[in-house]
């Protein structure tokens, strides 16, 4: 016993002693010139150890270092790639005899790590290994594993890897990219990783401060985690994370993330939460997922995915909203390709389903199909104010003034931003039952559409509207500094009094509508789209009205007040044309839209006329013809005689008026007749004295100023 306690003694004083004479005669600073001159040859660059390397005894024995710099090549921001203070190593020694590292506590202090990509696209990384040393190590690896596979007799020892553990103290990194002028700066980098093993539970700490260009932003959290025996799997559980970011007006208040446990292969319980700000909105949004990695480490399961979104703020067409989605996706990492297969989407109580797909790429690629029950898009849209504009007060501009439209009447010049068409491909279908829009009713709604190099198209769009159906198609190029567009849709056999009265608060017009539409275009404000709307109109209206002029009432009164009689019209007479046709071509440009075709048959009249109405101030300029084409009704002694009426005033707010000097134009029967019963009238209010000239001449100033 004695032997044995002694030999253990003996052990002990060598160890000691050897301490001791590694301590007296081994100084570790004169491997400085070996490891700068090393580290150099591999790498091309300089290592500069400015402080002292020394022993350390405890816990275990190791090495600290003081102050080192990783030199950069001339050319960058900053003098070195990487720096830090001091370092701290330990390693046991007599484990390593059984192939196993038992490394003492890693400290790192005031580490900072500078990346930089110039204009160029050269970094501070390229370059710093050697390929020719690379190539010969691995040809020698390979030549050293080859013969160990043809000994059977040689044995494989994996090392055993253990840290008492890792911390690294107020650490910083900046990575600037001087092509996209984008900088991110980590600041306060604080790490902490208890004794660490594979196969083993440790807990994790992390907290940083940063800034990515004019963002600032701040991350702390911790988590347990066990390393799998080959290193290539890791467990996480109890992961808690909180995050803050500001950027001018836009803030993160507090976001948190929870992680019940991670295992490759299982699915895990995820619960998120972030509030915050930006102009005009604040928003509170809290969900749950369950999500799953692959044993490939390729695919990412999201099921169940749930958020909750209470959003407040002038942005909305609500004060307040309640914004609820649902969704199952999956995505493919190295394809970068997210599938959803199915998402709900509830918005204050409007629903929309369906599903679609997100290819990652330098302009992203879009796939989607969604489908509703009802949407009301009115009430998505901001509540529109009281009219100030002149179309009550506007006064119609003859023809020859055409050119000074442009002036009367002052709309909105502002132009939407459409730029994000430039940087996204998008294709998709969206089928909607019932639709509501500037308060027409549409039903059976189906849109195809897509967005591909700043051209959004509108590839086909069906709807029931009142009776009859549209279809059509459109397309905005945003490519030129004016946004230009085409619209094309044809309508079929539509009640065109309800629609009016529902999009215009308009009752002037009743009848089955088709009527094909071809305009273009460039600028899309609506300034611009007033004064720059080219194209056509063409339409025919059957079976109609006409409302607010009762055009054989209006006629038989002018034939009473030729011969002198009291006004014919009754008070219950209904202010309605009865029509069994009615066609037109409008030819829009220039802020006009104009006709010369404009043609109306009913039982009683047939009319047609031409004019125009400025789309700028909203005034009318019409003058129609109207013959009287049947019998009776008290107009026998005007069959067949064009009767100009005139119609004026502005589109809320029409005026007509019979065109007395028109009439009597070109009709020297007509005129007669009227010049004899204007005599006998005289006749019958002065008598003999009729024929005095005094009286004679002021009659033939009236004749002339009446007929002239």
């Amino acid at each position: 016993m004695k032997k044995i306690l002694y030999i253990l003694l003996g052990l002990i004083l060598l160890v000691v002693i050897g301490i001791g004479a590694l301590v007296t005669f081994v100084n570790p600073n004169q491997f400085k010139p070996l490891l700068t001159e090393q580290v150099k040859k591999i790498t091309g660059r300089d290592l500069v150890i400015n402080g002292d390397i020394s022993w350390r005894f405890f816990p275990t024995l190791g090495l600290s270092v003081g102050e080192t710099e990783f030199r950069n090549p001339v050319g960058f921001a900053e003098p070195n790639l990487v720096q830090f203070k001091q370092a701290d190593l330990s390693i046991s020694v007599l484990p390593l005899l059984s192939h196993q590292l038992d490394i003492g506590e890693m400290r790192l202090e005031g580490a900072h790590v500078f990346v930089q990509t110039l204009k160029n696209g050269t970094t501070n990384l390229d370059g710093l290994t050697d390929k020719k040393a690379i190539t010969d190590k691995t040809a020698t690896e390979k030549t050293v594993t080859t013969k160990n596979d043809n000994d059977l007799s040689a044995k494989k020892e994996h090392w055993k890897v253990a840290v008492a553990g890792i911390e690294l103290v107020d650490a910083s990194a900046e990575v600037r990219n001087d092509q996209t002028q984008m900088v991110t700066q980590l600041n306060n980098v604080n790490f902490t990783l208890d004794s660490f093993q594979p196969q083993t539970w440790t807990k994790a700490t992390f907290d940083v401060k940063g800034k990515m260009n004019a963002i600032t932003f701040t991350a702390q959290g911790s988590t347990d985690l066990n390393l799998a025996a080959d290193y290539k799997n890791i467990q996480l559980k109890a992961l808690s994370a909180q995050m803050t970011m500001k950027d001018g007006n836009t803030e993160i208040k507090h976001a948190q993330l929870g992680l019940d446990q991670f295992t490759v292969g299982k699915l895990s319980n995820v619960t998120f939460a972030v509030n915050g700000q930006v102009p005009d909105l604040s928003f509170d949004t809290h969900g749950t997922t369950k999500v799953k990695l692959s044993e490939d480490h390729n695919t990412v399961t999201i099921q169940g995915l749930k958020v909750t979104n209470d959003l407040a703020g002038k942005a909305l067409p609500h004060p307040t909203m309640n914004l609820i989605v649902n969704a199952d996706a999956t995505y493919d990492i190295a394809q970068k390709l997210a599938l959803v297969s199915q998402i709900m989407i509830n918005a204050d109580g409007t629903k929309v389903s369906g599903s679609g797909s997100y290819l990652a790429a330098a302009i992203p690629d879009i796939r989607f199909a969604l489908s509703s029950d009802k949407i009301d898009l009115d009430s998505w849209l901001p509540a529109k104010k009281a009219s100030t504009t002149v179309a009550n007060n506007a006064t119609v501009i003859p023809a020859k003034d055409i050119s000074a439209v442009a002036t009367v009447a002052d709309p909105s010049t502002q132009q939407p931003d459409l730029s994000a068409l430039k940087n996204i491909n998008l294709a998709g279908m969206i089928a909607i039952k019932q639709l509501k829009v500037a308060n027409a009713d549409i039903a059976n709604v189906k849109v195809v559409t897509s967005i591909k190099q700043g051209i959004a198209t509108i590839n086909r769009f069906e709807a029931n509207l009142y009776d009859g159906k549209i279809t059509g198609s459109a397309a905005v190029d945003v490519n030129s500094a004016l946004p230009s567009y085409h619209l094309k849709n044809t309508i079929s056999n539509v009640s065109i009094l309800p629609l009016l009265q529902a999009v215009a608060n308009n009752k002037l017009l009743a009848g089955k509508a088709n009527i094909t539409t071809d305009l273009s275009g460039h600028g899309l404000s609506e300034a611009d789209i007033r004064h720059n709307i080219a194209g056509s109109v063409k339409v025919n209206v059957s079976d109609g009205a006409v409302y607010g002029v009762n055009i054989s009432d209006l006629l038989r009164n002018a034939k009473a007040k030729l011969k002198g009689q009291a006004d014919t019209s009754s008070g219950d007479t209904v202010k309605k044309t009865d029509f069994s046709a009615l066609t037109t071509t409008l030819v829009l440009g220039k802020g006009i839209a104009s006709t010369n075709n404009f043609q109306l048959a009913s039982p009683l009249l047939a009319i047609n006329g031409e004019g125009h109405t400025n789309l700028v101030n909203e005034g009318i300029d019409l003058t129609i013809n109207t013959k009287i084409v049947a019998s009776g009704k008290g107009l026998d002694d005007i069959k067949g005689i064009a009767i100009p009426i005139h119609v004026g005033g502005n589109w809320q707010k029409p005026k007509y008026n019979l065109n007395i000097k028109d009439l009597f134009k070109n009709n020297a029967e007509l005129e007669s007749k009227a010049k004899k019963e204007i005599n006998r009238g005289l006749e019958k209010l002065f008598g003999d004295k009729a024929k005095d000239d005094n009286i004679k001449n002021a009659a033939d100033k009236l004749l002339k100023g009446l007929f002239n």
